[in-house]
C-alpha cells in the first residue's frame, strides 16, 4: 500500500513539472511590443523591457517605450501561478493589478484591469470563451485566450496570447485590438526573436529595442546599407536631430544607436 501511495504521489508531481515546463513564459528575457494604429496613415508604437528592479520582495522588469518612458510602470510574473501583475504609480502612490491569468480554462472568469489605458479601467469580470493553441513564428505554439465581457455594456473583447500579452496594448488586458482605434499588436520579439507578427498593415517586423540590438554581436559589413531611422518609439524619421538618441537601421538586420553631439 505504501509503496502504491508513493508511486501515486511520484506520478502527480512528474505530471504537475510536465505542466510547468509547458507554460511558455512572458518575462524570461527582455521583450519588445509593436502596435499599429492607423488614422490618416498608419502608425506603429515601440515599448520593451528595460532593466530590472526589485520592490516589497518582488522582481518586475521595467517598462520603457511608447507611454512608459517615464520607467514607473513594471511587470512581474509568478510562474508557478502562471501569473502577470502591473506595477503603477496612481496619485503618486505605488499600485498594482493582475493584468494576465494565463493559468484560466474556458468558462472561467477573471475580474480585468487597464491600468491607466484609453479604455475602461475597470470594467468588471471578463470570461474566456475560448483557448485555441496556435503556431506562431518562431514555430512555437502559444496558447491563444478569447474573452468577452459579463457587461452587456462594456464593448469591448480582447485576446491575450500566452507569453505575449493582449493583442491590444501591454496595460489593457480588457481592450479591443483595433487598428483602427487604439492599436493592434503587430509584432513581438522574444529577446532577438520575431515570436509573433501580423502584417496587415505594415510591412515588416523590424527589432528596435536598444537593450538587446546593443548586446548583439554584429559583423563589419562592406556592403551594408542603411535603410531607415526611428526614434527610441520606434517612429520614422528624417531629421537628425541634435543630441537625440536614434536608432539607424540596416539591410542586413543591424541596428546602430547614435547621438549626434551639437
Amino acid at each position: 500500500m505504501k509503496k502504491l501511495l508513493f508511486v501515486l504521489v511520484f506520478a502527480f508531481i512528474g505530471f504537475q513539472e510536465i505542466l510547468s515546463q509547458n507554460y511558455i513564459e512572458m518575462l524570461a528575457y527582455n521583450c519588445e511590443w509593436q502596435v499599429t494604429y492607423c488614422n490618416n496613415g498608419c502608425n506603429t508604437d515601440v515599448y520593451f523591457t528595460d532593466g530590472d528592479t526589485l520592490y516589497n520582495g518582488h522582481h518586475y522588469k521595467i517598462l520603457n517605450g511608447y507611454h512608459f518612458i517615464s520607467k514607473t510602470f513594471w511587470l512581474r510574473e509568478d510562474v508557478q501561478d502562471q501569473k502577470v501583475y502591473m506595477s503603477f504609480l496612481k496619485n503618486n502612490l505605488r499600485r498594482e493589478v493582475l493584468l494576465y491569468d494565463f493559468n484560466m480554462e474556458t468558462g472561467d472568469s477573471i475580474n480585468i484591469y487597464n491600468p491607466i489605458s484609453p479604455f475602461n479601467a475597470n470594467p468588471g469580470f471578463y470570461v474566456v470563451d475560448s483557448i485555441v493553441s496556435l503556431q506562431l513564428q518562431n514555430n512555437q505554439y502559444y496558447d491563444h485566450f478569447f474573452l468577452s465581457p459579463r457587461n452587456l455594456m462594456t464593448n469591448e473583447s480582447s485576446v491575450w496570447i500566452e507569453g505575449i500579452g493582449s493583442l491590444s496594448l501591454i496595460n489593457a488586458p480588457g481592450g479591443t485590438p483595433n487598428v483602427n482605434g487604439v492599436g493592434k499588436l503587430s509584432c513581438f520579439f522574444d529577446n532577438s526573436d520575431l515570436a509573433y507578427s501580423q502584417l496587415d498593415s505594415i510591412n515588416s517586423c523590424i527589432l528596435s529595442n536598444p537593450i538587446i540590438t546593443n548586446n548583439k554581436s554584429t559583423n563589419i559589413n562592406k556592403d551594408r546599407k542603411l535603410i531607415g531611422i526611428k526614434n527610441l518609439l520606434g517612429n520614422k524619421t528624417d531629421r537628425i536631430n541634435p543630441n537625440t538618441l536614434l536608432l539607424y537601421l540596416f539591410n542586413d538586420g543591424t541596428v546602430d544607436k547614435r547621438i549626434v553631439i551639437e
